[in-house]
């Protein structure tokens, strides 16, 4: 789901349909859930499964529409005449809607009905913000998982892997300013929403060659700056140039982790607090934070932070 997804989107809409011989007609044109709830009444035998990603950045409620009655299913067989026939894991109760009627059962005057081999499944992540809220209403009437941010599942390549050349792995920074996250919650809203996730990053944000480690051991000393000058003077060499470029695509790759993990900290989850986990008074700008980083070496990345916080990195258990 996303904000522009809806009802049409997802049961279908009334489309127009140009024949061979240029006649234009309007039909019924089944969307993603009346295709599959055609295909698991057709087939009672198979099992089901309609994944939603992202449920909550579109409008769910609204995107249901009427649908949203079928997601109340049939939890039991009632002795007698009053049981309606159906077996358990159907929609307890029916909707009336011609086009997915006719669409499914061929019949635009029967009630629909989710079958019981037909499983919805809803994915969505709390920490997103500026999406919609599922209001009360529509998640009780869900099974729900909360799927713990924690690295027990997580590929171990990824979680082991040491950020660039700094010797801590993703893992401890990731555990020890979750930690903090949480430890500091009389400060912050939903501070759990704040905490970062295992895949935060993906692995290429972490690693970095041989060669991309020298060249970014050589800018402290001023190589870059010397070579931009000669650059602007339009005196580069061929030589010159094309080690020039290779500094800027190391600089790139050097760039990626403070720019998308050290952003996020300064910029949102300790926004309104900086100094329980950054030197601010050394470092009072995202610009000096992101310099510091570039042009250190090793451990000294992380200068930025507090020494306590920079300890937690080194000692945070698996």
């Amino acid at each position: 789901f996303h904000p522009d997804y809806t009802y049409s989107d997802f049961i279908g809409q009334i489309l127009p349909n140009v024949a061979e011989d240029g006649q234009v007609s309007y039909k019924f044109t089944a969307g993603p859930f009346t295709n599959i709830l055609l295909d698991a009444y057709t087939h009672p035998e198979e099992e089901y499964i309609l994944i939603i990603e992202e449920i909550n950045r579109g409008n769910a409620p609204a995107i249901f529409g009427e649908v949203f009655q079928l997601l109340d299913r049939k939890v039991e067989i009632i002795d007698g005449d009053d049981d309606d026939g159906f077996p358990i894991g159907t929609s307890e109760y029916g909707i009336t809607n011609a086009y997915i009627a006719k669409i499914v059962y061929g019949d635009p005057t029967r009630k629909v009905r989710i079958p019981s081999n037909l499983s919805i499944v809803g994915t969505m992540n709390t920490s997103d913000q500026n999406v919609f809220t599922l209001d009360t209403a529509f998640q009780r009437r869900w099974d729900m998982r909360l799927i713990e941010n924690n690295f027990d599942n997580v590929d171990p390549e990824l979680a082991n892997a040491e950020i660039l050349d700094t010797t801590i792995t993703w893992r401890n920074f990731c555990t020890a300013i979750n930690g903090i996250v949480v430890g500091n919650s009389a400060r912050m809203t939903s501070s759990e929403d704040k905490r970062l996730g295992a895949y935060f990053v993906h692995l290429r944000d972490l690693q970095s060659d041989e060669r991309t480690k020298e060249l970014m051991m050589n800018l402290p000393n001023k190589q870059y700056d010397e070579l931009r000058k000669k650059e602007s003077a339009g005196t580069l060499t061929d030589t010159e140039k094309s080690l020039l470029a290779e500094i800027r695509d190391a600089m790139k790759q050097y760039r990626k982790f403070p720019e998308k993990v050290i952003k996020y900290l300064w910029d949102d989850a300790f926004k309104f607090n900086r100094e329980v986990v950054f030197e601010n008074t050394e470092y009072q700008s995202l610009e000096q934070v992101i310099r510091a980083f570039m042009y250190a070496q090793g451990i000294d990345r992380f200068k930025m932070f507090k020494e306590n916080v920079i300890s937690d990195f080194r000692d945070s258990e698996e």
